[in-house]
């Protein structure tokens, strides 16, 4: 059943490397985003939203195809729990077996089109034209290519043809971006087309740039100036959209891929607030991302919610937005959000915390299980991991939960004593404020 009955114009994704904490609404204190925060004070925060992969390239598969990346062909087989693009017998891409979102939503008539980043393959076979997407404008940030749309065929072109000065951080590639978005929406505007937009900004990702104009502004050094620039942009396009009178047909959708990378800080990396650890590990930094939802006139100002979201949820809910039912003949791991946005609904589900082809902890409710931190040595996870993870509810009840690809377990563990905490404090879903809303486990 649909949620909404109306006719939606178009939506977009807006997908970028930044830390949970790297918003005014998230707490930053430098409030150095005003444009991000209006869209949440117009909009609904997520302050337990989730990426599928502490790594670019699978999570960005994983929103795409709405499954995790153990299930998409996007993880390691050549280093165990290492951090990696593809598995080794995987040259180049995403499988062409997968089924990507902007190719389910041409069915729906929509005209899809990639801003920015891709990095899910930079060999023909794996360009996003093999998947649906019309209009190729995106840098694969792994080669740092750019593929021009007017360009037939494709012209690639390294990214210091775009003068990113490495020295000063300068480059004018997000002004780029930024008109590359607006000339598209006025132009599905104006034909009365409905659209889907993914505009993956990389300004953020070492090496971080920004332009001319937004160099020296942040009180955060360059990564706060192309912080700046990327709010400044998004502003833009919102205030675009509300001027050609097509927000409230609009749904729009800001998240991040990963926590931000603090092996580049202080200079090119991010905050990822109060949560231990960032980019390549498996802790709240690493995964728990700042996400927004937009859709004047259809989700109440203000809201916030702590339901246990994914970026593959935004596969689901923008099918459902479409109309359109996920593929029936493969696990689809992402899960509609509607009933949350519209209705302020919140649906048990778990959260799987891998890193490669490892599972290194679940999150189920106010509290995750890690099984491995890289702290403890393999022969010790060897032996928790045969004895069959196990998770603990609020309620200290039993719970079961499908352990992907295959596996299902339903294990019972005794509750003990914190060994240590990744948040000291945090919300419980009825909003109130608890000690150790999230704990490191022990087996007892």
């Amino acid at each position: 059943m649909r949620l909404w009955k109306g006719t939606l114009t178009s939506s977009g994704v807006f997908l970028f490397q930044m830390g949970w904490g790297d918003l005014g609404a998230f707490g930053e204190p430098s409030k150095e985003t005003p444009n991000l925060d209006q869209m949440a004070a117009e909009g609904m925060l997520f302050l337990d939203f989730y990426t599928a992969s502490p790594l670019c390239s699978p999570s960005r598969a994983a929103l795409l195809t709405g499954r995790l990346p153990v299930r998409n062909g996007f993880y390691t087989t050549n280093g165990h729990a290492r951090n990696a693009y593809t598995p080794q017998d995987i040259v180049g891409g995403i499988p062409d077996s997968e089924l990507l979102l902007p190719e389910l939503l041409k069915k729906a008539g929509y005209t899809n089109k990639i801003i920015g980043k891709w990095h899910l393959g930079h060999r023909p076979q794996f360009h996003p034209l093999r998947h649906g997407e019309k209009n190729p404008f995106f840098d694969a940030y792994s080669l740092g290519l750019i593929f021009f749309p007017s360009l037939i065929p494709f012209i690639l072109r390294y990214y210091e043809d775009f003068k990113i000065d490495l020295k000063t951080g300068e480059s004018n590639l997000t002004q780029l971006y930024l008109q590359e978005a607006l000339d598209f929406i006025s132009k599905q505007q104006a034909s009365q087309q409905p659209f889907f937009l993914y505009w993956a900004i990389d300004a953020t990702h070492a090496p971080v740039y920004a332009s001319k104009q937004f160099l020296g502004t942040s009180q955060r050094g360059l990564y706060g100036d192309a912080v700046r620039e990327i709010d400044d942009s998004v502003g833009k396009i919102l205030k675009h959209l509300q001027q050609l009178g097509i927000s409230e047909n609009t749904f729009v959708f800001f998240t991040s891929d990963n926590g931000a990378a603090l092996i580049s800080a202080p200079k090119q990396g991010g905050s990822n607030g109060p949560f231990l650890c960032g980019k390549q590990t498996t802790f709240e930094g690493g995964m728990r991302e700042p996400a927004i939802a937009w859709w004047p006139g259809h989700i109440p100002a203000g809201g916030v919610s702590h339901q246990l979201g994914s970026v593959m949820d935004l596969f689901s809910t923008s099918l459902s937005l479409a109309g359109l039912q996920p593929p029936s003949d493969r696990q689809i791991d992402g899960i509609d959000l509607l009933p949350v946005i519209l209705q302020g609904k919140l649906i048990d589900r778990p959260i799987f915390y891998y890193r490669g082809n490892e599972l290194m902890a679940v999150r189920a409710g106010l509290y995750k299980a890690h099984y491995w931190t890289w702290s403890n040595s393999w022969e010790e996870h060897s032996k928790v991991m045969a004895q069959g993870p196990g998770i603990l509810g609020t309620d200290r009840k039993e719970i079961s939960f499908s352990l992907p690809p295959t596996k299902s377990i339903q294990h019972r563990t005794a509750l003990v004593p914190p060994k240590s905490t990744e948040t000291r404090r945090g919300k419980n879903n009825e909003g109130k404020t608890v000690e150790n809303a999230l704990w490191l486990w022990e087996r007892g």
